[in-house]
């Protein structure tokens, strides 16, 4: 994939894992640049479990039930910790483990903990006793940003992936677009359809549209855990399965202005509501 260019020989790695069925029992992505990770991390996990990743490269069709679900934070055999706090607390990795406990559906579970560095002394106990016993199967996934502050006992457990590449770029992208979506939906309150002109007159070309519909599903994502209304996290997984659906037309080149016509046009016939998407 074009992103991770800078990180051919990490990506070769992989690759080569994954053609040959000799996946490690746990890797440690480190990397200064979160989004990049994050990006890497996930694109990792799709090309694992893509219904359609049939070459078994670094890939995925973004299209599947698995990708999608990957996608929502809803895929059964994937589990993330991203704590909010600024500690990651041993009553998490235990839920975890309670969870790994149960049989996978499909053959293999993955499970990802983001700042890695985070963890607490009895949490990286917990975690550390896990990897020094791997079961079959189970695929663990750590990320940090500074090596230094990670045990040494977890870090040698590890298949290490050193990822140099950035979404310096990307990030302004994000504050943009994040921009661009809180005015929508602050017009959006007052008049439906003079937003969505709004909308249609702020992209004209397809790499515009194609780059808004990636922040919006990462956008969405990290909402997931924010959110403890029922219905709230109904609500934005019908905004999301639009995205999702959006992203995959505009891979099978149905053109961008009309996906993105029919994406608005979707929000206001279901009635979606976009404002719980706001963060003004």
């Amino acid at each position: 994939m074009k992103i991770f260019k800078k990180d051919a020989i990490s990506l070769k790695s992989v690759e080569n894992a994954l053609k040959n069925n000799k996946l490690s029992h746990a890797y440690l992505v480190i990397g200064k640049d979160s989004l990049y990770s994050d990006k890497f991390v996930i694109q990792f996990v799709k090309a694992i479990f893509c219904l359609n990743n049939n070459e078994k490269n670094f890939y995925s069709c973004e299209n599947c039930r698995n990708c999608r679900s990957i996608d929502n934070g809803n895929y059964i055999d994937f589990y993330k910790i991203n704590s909010e706090e600024s500690t990651i607390k041993k009553e998490e990795i235990q839920k975890l483990k309670s969870e790994l406990a149960i049989k996978s559906f499909y053959g293999k579970k993955v499970y990802w903990i983001k700042d890695i560095e985070k963890m607490s002394p009895q949490a990286a106990n917990s975690i550390l006793k896990f990897l020094e016993e791997p079961e079959e199967n189970i695929i663990a996934i750590l990320s940090c940003k500074n090596l230094s502050a990670v045990l040494p006992t977890i870090t040698s457990r590890c298949q290490h992936i050193r990822l140099v590449g950035s979404c310096e770029q990307e990030n302004n992208n994000f504050s943009e677009f994040e921009n661009i979506l809180n005015t929508f939906i602050l017009k959006y309150k007052k008049n439906r359809h003079l937003a969505n002109l709004y909308m249609l007159e702020k992209f004209k070309t397809k790499d515009e549209i194609s780059n808004f519909f990636d922040f919006l599903s990462i956008f969405i994502s990290n909402l997931y855990p924010q959110m403890t209304i029922e219905e709230d996290i109904k609500n934005i997984g019908k905004i999301q399965e639009s995205v999702l659906q959006a992203k995959a037309d505009i891979s099978l080149n149905v053109s961008a202005m009309l996906v993105l016509e029919k994406f608005l046009f979707s929000l206001l016939l279901n009635n979606q509501k976009i404002e719980l998407l706001y963060r003004g």
